[in-house]
């Protein structure tokens, strides 16, 4: 009869093993952030006239755009997971005319959820995500859409973007 006891036992111990394999990732899963790339900079890209790969946009074409309250999107950026690239009004560069344009990575959002960024030291003062209208107003959106509700692959204007403040169509 010992020789039992002494095989139950190892028997829980091989039990206890296999739990924690199972319980100690679950547990560690739980404490990290979640990998992401928003707020990473980025390269902002355009439409090339003829059809053929993406170029950059020239800081010269950003700045001669930018009026007050611009924001830029630039959808299908390699640099970024979700493919896009975003430039608010505030940002600040001071690359040369000649260099390619950057922003920072961006995604569509829901309002009052949370934009958590690559590098947690960004989510506190002026380089923050929040989710707002970035690109056109959701009434703008649905008048060019064609009657399926999106434009050119977008079906909401929210993006994580910085700042509190966008020109959303206007």
């Amino acid at each position: 009869m010992p020789f039992l006891s002494v095989d139950r036992g190892y028997r829980n111990v091989r039990r206890m093993k296999r739990m924690l394999l199972v319980i100690a990732p679950l547990v560690m899963l739980m404490g990290c952030r979640p990998v992401s790339d928003l707020n990473k900079r980025c390269v902002l890209i355009k439409r090339n006239p003829d059809g053929g790969t993406p170029s950059a946009l020239r800081e010269s074409e950003v700045r001669n755009a930018q009026g007050v309250n611009k924001d830029f999107i630039a959808v299908g950026s390699l640099d970024c997971d979700d493919l896009i690239c975003v430039r608010d009004s505030f940002f600040v560069s001071d690359a040369s005319a000649d260099s390619p344009a950057e922003g920072y990575c961006s995604r569509a959002c829901i309002p009052e959820k949370p934009c958590p960024s690559f590098d947690e030291t960004l989510d506190k003062g002026p380089n923050a995500l929040s989710c707002r209208a970035l690109l056109l107003s959701p009434e703008t959106l649905a008048a060019l859409s064609g009657g399926d509700g999106g434009f050119a692959g977008i079906y909401d204007p929210n993006f994580c973007a910085r700042s509190g403040r966008s020109d959303a169509g206007i």
